[in-house]
């Protein structure tokens, strides 16, 4: 009787939290429902700007995101640049995200996750055709504050980093 009452309540959490929506997204909970900005300076010196918003999809069963970045190369406009959807892939067992920008870019690749850090891995191609296999990382300070790097992370290291500021609960 014992065991089929743990087995029950077993069975119960996970269809409650299978209902609730995918176990596997919950690294976002922390950032759902608030704005996020933060403020800095890219390595070459030009400035960075931008404020995100994540939410959830259908059901929980994706994140959703949206960015407000400089839109123009004078830093003048902002608004709107990209949009992003998170998803649970089974066949990999990770994280999938992908990013269609304003200049209809794409960015795709994998979702990490390491305590209360969350890293995107993916390849970035410059304007020469140049590719490079780069991390964002949001590192989770405190509730209201997260620490975002971008870089370049092999085995756990940073061996160059574009840059480094700090995103603030609104």
């Amino acid at each position: 009787m014992k065991k089929l009452l743990t087995l029950s309540s077993l069975l119960f959490f996970s269809i409650s939290l299978f209902a609730q929506g995918n176990i596997m997204l919950m690294p976002f909970e922390p950032l759902m429902n608030a704005d996020w900005k933060a403020e800095g300076k890219w390595k070459d010196g030009s400035p960075f700007k931008q404020e995100i918003t994540f939410s959830w999809g259908s059901q929980q069963q994706d994140v959703r995101m949206e960015t407000k970045s400089y839109l123009d190369t004078s830093f003048t406009k902002f608004g709107l640049f990209s949009e992003g959807v998170h998803t649970w892939d089974t066949v990999t067992n990770s994280i999938k995200f992908l990013v269609k920008d304003i200049k209809g870019n794409e960015i795709e690749g994998k979702v990490r996750t390491k305590l209360k850090t969350i890293l995107y891995e993916y390849e970035y191609e410059n304007e020469l055709g140049v590719k490079t296999y780069m991390t964002d990382a949001l590192i989770w300070i405190k509730p209201d504050k997260y620490m975002f790097k971008v870089g370049i992370l092999k085995d756990d290291e940073w061996t160059d980093v574009y840059l480094e500021t700090y995103f603030f609960k609104k």
